[in-house]
């Protein structure tokens, strides 16, 4: 597998599939890994980050990346139904965890990995674009200037997020010490496996729904 960066669109298997991609239901037929244990083989992963993309971009919030004849083709495609949503979500948490792509990251610096993964995640949570949220409280906006320990910037509007070490060197006296981190940094920081993945909804998601939803095949349609 030919790669020259981290990006959905950077290696062969993904340039070799955007053809393939005609289809919503194509996206669909490419969410093949089911069992929870099983590993995940470098084109298939690459193939999966591509349908992650191309789902993004269905509910409006799509790369800069995309090629041009795919980004001219998705907004045909229409909304993304909820299983293709919540599967596309699915595998791309296993492609974080288990996947050949993430190891042969992993053996050298996996940041760049790191940051794609959580920046197309990110955008996968965004509300549908043009999709009123009647109802809904607008939260205030509070700026923290307290600095990230890995950028040392501002930790800007809404992000509150800590942190804290525990060193314990068996002497009985263990130190903890804390600090505030972006969550893009951190996970840059972290191993893929253990990056902090978050998953918002649109609206409230059933547990026993959803579980049903991801143990069934992953649909193009509702």
């Amino acid at each position: 597998m030919g790669t020259w960066g981290a990006g959905a669109f950077e290696n062969d298997a993904a340039l070799d599939f955007v053809p393939e991609i005609e289809t919503a239901h194509d996206l669909a037929d490419a969410l093949t890994t089911s069992t929870p244990d099983e590993p995940i083989d470098a084109d298939t992963a690459c193939r999966i980050v591509v349908v992650a993309e191309c789902v993004a971009a269905m509910r409006g919030h799509p790369s800069q990346d995309i090629p041009e004849g795919l980004a001219e083709r998705l907004p045909t495609f229409g909304k993304p139904s909820r299983s293709l949503f919540h599967h596309a979500r699915e595998h791309l948490a296993a492609v974080m965890l288990r996947s050949e792509l993430m190891e042969l990251w992993a053996e050298g610096d996996p940041s760049p990995f790191n940051l794609a993964m959580h920046d197309l995640l990110e955008r996968l949570n965004l509300p549908v674009a043009d999709t009123p949220k009647l109802g809904r409280r607008v939260k205030k906006t509070v700026n923290n200037r307290s600095p990230c320990s890995f950028c040392d910037e501002p930790m800007g509007e809404d992000q509150f997020s800590q942190f804290s070490i525990t060193l314990d060197h068996g002497d009985g006296e263990p130190l903890t010490r804390g600090g505030w981190a972006h969550h893009r940094c951190l996970n840059g920081a972290l191993h893929p496996k253990h990056m902090i993945r978050v998953y918002k909804n649109d609206e409230p998601v059933d547990p026993d729904e959803l579980d049903r939803l991801l143990d069934s095949k992953p649909t193009a349609e509702d």
